[in-house]
């Protein structure tokens, strides 16, 4: 009789920093020092550990550092820290101490022992806030590619980075360590389209990112004018902050400027016909009537407003809207 093998499961990163954290009689220690946040099941930290395809089988070390050998990690795929965040984070750490060790390597120096965070900068500056001399660490003898591997996992479990950090992280790691969008889907746990989709956005125009990260336009915005060229996306994107536009209107704008593009060989660039503001408004309108607006312009200041009905019961809704009313 013959027995099937198991296939062997693909080892990902997407279990978190937890894995890679002390044993089980470390974990007591700290915890009989600064409190049980929450119930820790026995072996919890340790459990998943050969799922980490990143991490190699070396010991890990826990011990208190001073705090100013801390150095913020070069791989930190985070570049943004909300400070009031942080202040409360410090107001945590005061009452409660670090509950969680930061993650750290070795670093090679001349002026004495320095440690580079691998995940946990937060924590860190929080706790530079709170004037603590230590802070507790977790020491491992990583190299480039499993730091960046482990502090993008860390953040991604976190939801502490933006959708472009998280892109920037996921080509960092295919540019540096030749990566395919297979490859790192395998490893971080996302799927091949997730990837894919993030990457595209750092094409985007320095002002729609910026835009996207501030959150002034959501995600769906964005997707909606990857489509177009950045002038075009760019003109879109300030009528959205401008009128407040939904994602429906901004497909429908989208749909108009690709209809209306005329593609020039020889140059490689698009123009347009209609003026995108025209686009705009007409499907403002349409959201506000509830039909289908159309805006002809004839000349500068010179043109024709249509409003599309199915039938005669959609025209008395438009004209109490349209409607004068004196308070």
């Amino acid at each position: 009789m013959r027995v099937k093998k198991r296939k062997s499961k693909v080892k990902k990163l997407g279990k978190g920093l937890s894995s890679l954290l002390v044993k089980d009689e470390e974990l007591a220690s700290i915890v009989k020092k600064q409190g049980r946040p929450k119930k820790i099941e026995p072996g919890e930290y340790k459990k998943n550990i050969k799922k980490f395809s990143f991490v190699p089988n070396d010991s890990s070390t826990q011990k208190s550092i001073r705090t100013h050998l801390l150095v913020p990690g070069k791989f930190q795929p985070r570049k943004n820290f909300n400070s009031e965040e942080i202040e409360e984070l410090s107001e945590s750490i005061i009452q409660n101490g670090i509950l969680q060790p930061i993650l750290v390597r070795p670093m090679n120096s001349t002026k004495g022992s320095s440690y580079e965070i691998i995940a946990g900068e937060r924590r860190w500056r929080a706790a530079q806030i709170a004037k603590l001399h230590e802070v507790p660490v977790i020491v491992r003898n990583f190299d480039d590619e499993t730091s960046l591997g482990v502090a993008l996992v860390e953040n991604l479990q976190r939801t502490d980075l933006n959708i472009i950090e998280e892109a920037e992280g996921y080509r960092l790691l295919m540019n540096k360590f030749e990566y395919t969008q297979e490859k790192l889907s395998k490893h971080i746990g996302k799927s091949r389209s997730h990837i894919a989709n993030l990457l595209r956005l750092l094409s985007l125009s320095s002002n729609i990112k910026k835009q996207l990260i501030m959150k002034k336009i959501s995600y769906g915005h964005v997707r909606a004018v990857l489509t177009i060229d950045n002038d075009s996306a760019n003109d879109v994107i300030n009528e959205i902050i401008k009128k407040g536009l939904s994602v429906r209107q901004t497909e429908n704008i989208v749909r108009k400027i690709k209809k209306s593009n005329i593609f020039n060989p020889q140059n490689g660039k698009v123009s347009l016909e209609e003026d995108p503001n025209i686009i705009a408004l007409e499907a403002s309108l349409t959201g506000i009537l509830g039909l289908k607006v159309k805006i002809n312009q004839s000349s500068k200041n010179k043109g024709c407003l249509s409003i599309f009905y199915n039938n005669l019961d959609q025209i008395e809704p438009i004209i109490d809207k349209l409607r004068w009313k004196p308070k």
